[in-house]
């Protein structure tokens, strides 16, 4: 089967401190007393992208900046680190960087990187018509190719979007989420795809289940409606499945949610990665962690799951049962996904719905693209 993770037919489409948002769902004084045991800290710019958008970051331990460049743009260079005065270098090396048809080896199309505990940055190749989806793990304290995971087809819809992931550390796991392009090509089939790092054996789970699906919203960012067009000049209004994804620093809980869609759940990471459970036995224990809003990014903290709030241009904070918003600035205009490290929340910044294909051909974004950063500290 084709492994159609970034297929030509997605990429044609490209024809402060504190403040709290109105319009964001409304709180309780029990979840307004938890955003103020926070100490909130003003938005500030870290660098800038004046070529392509910043989609994925991760910080690793000892404090390198990896961001991945978005597919969409078609990236000359698919992954970057932020060197401490600014510059960008490919990572991890110019010949995995600059994509598998330069080279011996390469990246095709990247969006999701993550760090583990002891410095190995995943990088979530979806890959291409002609290069196989993957997980490419580089060790950046040895400075050595960790593993390099070919993804079974098996495991893969014909229009898989291998988007975001965890690291299950406990239990030697990967958990993609793969929203599918919806829309885009074909059904709207999200599901995970777990992976074992081990053996590199992948399965899928839950694929269409209700909590994965899209709801049936518009979604408005900025005066502009979240639409495609067709070159015959039909509009759709996009909808989107399992996006973000997270998990708690113990690997208890895997937490998610519907990119269209206004809830957290969370599951429990050892039903999810049990090869023993049926998709009906893992979904019976899901349950719903709290609001959110339409949201392309969450993030694990320990006072609650940080979420971008792509209608507001803002990043709140969901507790259970609870949704508030942490930081809303203009600046913030699609804010993607985070990374935290040192008490700083760090947000990549690249006004996707300005993208042609997000846009109906408009493509109205202009750079450049910017990773921002806020203090988030719990008050002593």
């Amino acid at each position: 089967m084709k492994n159609l993770t970034l297929s030509a037919s997605l990429l044609s489409l490209s024809i402060m401190g504190a403040t709290f948002s109105t319009g964001a769902i409304a709180a309780s004084n029990d979840q307004t007393n938890a955003v103020n045991k926070l100490k909130i800290g003003a938005l500030e710019a870290v660098t800038q992208f004046d070529d392509y958008r910043g989609g994925g970051i991760t910080i690793t331990p000892e404090g390198r900046i990896i961001i991945s460049m978005h597919p969409l743009d078609g990236p000359k260079v698919k992954v970057v680190e932020v060197m401490a005065n600014g510059v960008k270098r490919p990572f991890p090396t110019q010949d995995w960087a600059d994509g598998p048809e330069i080279g011996k080896v390469g990246l095709s199309a990247v969006i999701g990187v993550h760090s583990d505990s002891k410095g190995v940055v995943w990088m979530l190749d979806m890959g291409s018509e002609t290069s196989p989806a993957k997980l490419v793990a580089w060790d950046t304290v040895l400075n050595k190719l960790s593993h390099n995971i070919e993804l079974s087809a098996s495991a893969l819809a014909a229009n898989s979007f291998l988007q975001d992931f965890v690291i299950d550390e406990k239990r030697g796991k990967i958990i993609i989420a793969d929203m599918t392009f919806g829309n885009f090509a074909g059904a709207t089939k999200p599901a995970f795809v777990v992976v074992d790092i081990a053996s590199g054996q992948a399965k899928r789970v839950l694929e269409s289940a209700d909590t994965l699906m899209p709801e049936d919203k518009d979604i408005v960012i900025e005066a502009s409606l979240l639409a495609s067009k067709s070159a015959e000049g039909k509009t759709t209004k996009l909808r989107f499945g399992l996006n973000p994804i997270a998990m708690d620093e113990e690997s208890e809980w895997v937490y998610f949610g519907a990119f269209t869609g206004t809830k957290i759940y969370r599951v429990p990471a050892m039903a999810l990665v049990n090869n023993s459970l049926s998709d009906a036995q893992i979904q019976s224990k899901i349950e719903v962690f709290g609001p959110k809003n339409p949201s392309d990014g969450i993030a694990y903290s320990k006072q609650g799951i940080i979420v971008s709030d792509l209608e507001n241009s803002a990043v709140g904070l969901t507790t259970k049962g609870e949704y508030q918003v942490l930081v809303q600035d203009k600046r913030l205009s699609w804010p993607d996904s985070f990374a935290l490290s040192n008490g700083y929340v760090y947000v990549t910044q690249d006004q996707l719905h300005q993208h042609p294909a997000f846009s109906q051909g408009l493509g109205n974004a202009k750079a450049p693209y910017t990773l921002y950063r806020f203090s988030y500290q719990a008050h002593e």
